[in-house]
This record gives structure tokens, C-alpha cells and sequence, in this order.
């Protein structure tokens, strides 16, 4: 497994399922290695990592399709890294009722392919090739 992992953290990461949310998230490659504390997943790093900070912005899974709210997807310890950044968490309401929730970043396979992570990480940051899927989307819609 490589050293070069991505970390998210200072956010709320909703895992899916009946998982408790968690302020971090951590993957290599393709694979999630970790989920939980912020102190947790910054102590994971060993090696060249990319630290983002979510400055309150809320990862959820995504399946096959379109990034949605509710999800029926999870993100799992071991899984795949396929998740979409969202502006803020999807379970919270706002005052006045918000129109839709933004869409940040769309990550497949640990890869951003649409969108820009908080601090500047986007899809021109790899040399992947994928299908390039609205990141200018709006849930809620």
C-alpha cells in the first residue's frame, strides 16, 4: 500500500448505514484506511501525505450513480474511497430552508474527478483519466 495518503479533516464525515458520523477520513489509493477523530487520522500519516482541511464541510458516501441525499451507499474501513464533498451536512436544517446543497468535490477511487476539495485539490491535481461528473450539481434540486 503506498504512504502518500489523503486526509480530510475538521469536517463531519457521515459513513452511511447506522455508522456514527466522524469529524476525518483517510484513504490510500483507492482504499479507505481510516475514519474517525481528527487526531486519530492526522496520527496515520507516514510518509508524503495531503492534509485537507474541510473547514466544516461534510464527506459523504457515494454509490454507482449521482451524488444524492440520503445515500444508500456506505463508506467502509477497507472499501473504496468513492465519496462526494458537500458544502455542509446534508442532515441539518437551515433557516431559511436552503434550496439545494453544493456540491464541492466528487472523489472516485481516491481521485478527484470533478470539483476542488477545500484548499485547491482538484482533478487537475492526477493523471487519471475519468468520466467527469457535475460537480456544479445542487442537491435537493
Amino acid at each position: 500500500m503506498t504512504h502518500l495518503y489523503t486526509i480530510l479533516f475538521r469536517g463531519t464525515v457521515i459513513p452511511g448505514g447506522d455508522q456514527p458520523a466522524v469529524s476525518a477520513i483517510a484513504w490510500a489509493g483507492d482504499t479507505v484506511i481510516g475514519m474517525g477523530s481528527d487526531d486519530e487520522m492526522l496520527g496515520l500519516s507516514r510518509g508524503d501525505s495531503r492534509f485537507v482541511d474541510l473547514d466544516g464541510a461534510s464527506v459523504v458516501p457515494l454509490g454507482d450513480g449521482d451524488a444524492g441525499w440520503p445515500v444508500h451507499a456506505t463508506l467502509d474501513v477497507g472499501g473504496r474511497a468513492d465519496l462526494a464533498v458537500l458544502e455542509r451536512d446534508p442532515r441539518l436544517p437551515e433557516l431559511p430552508p436552503a434550496p439545494g446543497l453544493s456540491i464541492l468535490a466528487i472523489v472516485r477511487g481516491g481521485q478527484v474527478v470533478a470539483g476542488t476539495l477545500p484548499g485547491g485539490v482538484g482533478e487537475t491535481d492526477h493523471d487519471h483519466d475519468h468520466p467527469e461528473p457535475d460537480a456544479s450539481a445542487v442537491i435537493g434540486d
